[in-house]
């Protein structure tokens, strides 16, 4: 059971946050057209948690070996060595997401120094701004993941 639920982690966040997302759009869309007024604080929400659950679709694409690859490359090289293109542009993504984890760190040490605030609901900006680090945390993850599997294949597969 646990197993599974970590497998399956950025599923059910990106699903929670879906549901979130389409409840406070629904609601806000009711309020305009029944009360005549808009609820600013449902951009906020909405846009973070996009950004949320982007990186973790990526992810999951990544989990699933879904990312595009550049084929037109890979198809002049031997196979028996097209575990090792993949295996470098996997190191390549680490690399990036690594970097993207750093900088969100950074950007939230930056927010709490400062202070920030969100326009519409006060709340500190540093909690929207953990989608960065938490999403390039499982897309690291998750690449690694694929690495060693991508890497472990055997030359017939």
């Amino acid at each position: 059971m646990i197993k599974k639920i970590l497998n399956n982690l950025e599923e059910y966040i990106i699903g929670i946050s879906l549901l979130i997302m389409t409840t406070i759009a629904f609601a806000n869309v009711v309020s305009r057209k029944v009360l005549h007024a808009s609820w600013a604080f449902t951009e906020e929400i909405t846009t973070n948690l996009f950004i949320l659950s982007s990186l973790l679709g990526a992810a999951v694409a990544a989990k699933r070996g879904s990312h595009l690859g550049l084929s037109v490359l890979t198809d002049f090289i031997p196979r028996k060595y097209q575990k090792y293109v993949t295996l470098f542009s996997v190191i390549c993504a680490v690399v990036l997401f690594i970097l993207l984890f750093r900088y969100g760190i950074v950007m939230i040490q930056s927010q709490i120094k400062y202070g920030q605030t969100t326009p519409a609901l006060g709340w500190p900006e540093w909690v929207f701004g953990l989608s960065v680090p938490i999403g390039a945390f499982f897309l690291i993850v998750r690449f690694i993941q694929l690495g060693i599997t991508e890497f472990m294949k055997k030359e017939g597969n």
